[in-house]
């Protein structure tokens, strides 16, 4: 089967190509490139990062957005989240130790460690834990963390990542992966603004242009 889906990526990918050369110098298409962020989606917690590249490839990222609270003793970092079926309070103690820019996080309930990479530059080789850090990769899984000044922690569980490549047909965007086959999507740009109706399973989405 996976043969059988690679083989429709690649032949999809020769006839894709040259659709999408011939119409790179549209402004349609330069209007749509670089990365977009979701701001509107009906699925509590859920953020899409979608990256279109002037190659003709595309990133489509789906991950779960948690937001919470931390406590800080000593080495001992107690984190509060709500969850988003629930609405119940969750907690989670673990141990953490940074060495550099890499932090070990253990939970004290499941012993399970994470090792993760710090991100921000202005806080190189700090011994904090405020700043922005990513998570090693776990089984195609990884998160990236952010623990702020005022006790927040805001948390991206990235869930799911296609690759492929796409064409522009007037308002149609249609995304071919080896795994997905293919994705249309109906769009429109206003300014850095795009809706997107995903005409597979219907829903709509709001996004907002961060990078050209």
């Amino acid at each position: 089967m996976k043969q059988v889906n690679f083989l429709l990526f690649f032949l999809c990918l020769t006839v894709a190509a040259p659709n999408y050369y011939t119409q790179s110098s549209n402004p349609q298409i330069k209007q749509l490139l670089g990365k977009w962020k979701s701001i509107r989606n009906k699925d509590k917690g859920i953020e899409i990062n979608i990256k279109f590249n002037p190659d003709g490839s595309v990133k489509y990222d789906i991950g779960v957005n948690l937001r919470g609270t931390y406590i800080l003793k000593g080495n001992k970092l107690i984190s509060f989240f709500t969850d988003l079926k629930t609405n119940k309070v969750e907690v989670d103690t673990s141990i953490i130790e940074i060495n550099g820019n890499t932090l070990i996080q253990e939970s004290i309930v499941s012993g399970k460690k994470i090792k993760m990479s710090r991100l921000d530059k202005t806080e190189t080789n700090s011994k904090q834990i405020i700043g922005k850090w990513e998570s090693d990769n776990y089984n195609g899984y990884y998160a990236i963390i952010e623990f702020n000044t005022y006790y927040g922690i805001n948390v991206l569980l990235q869930v799911k990542s296609i690759e492929g490549s796409f064409v522009v047909e007037k308002n149609m965007i249609t995304i071919f992966s080896p795994t997905t086959y293919r994705m249309r999507l109906n769009y429109k740009i206003t300014k850095n603004i795009m809706t997107l109706h995903n005409l597979e399973n219907g829903k709509d989405l709001t996004m907002v242009k961060l990078t050209h």
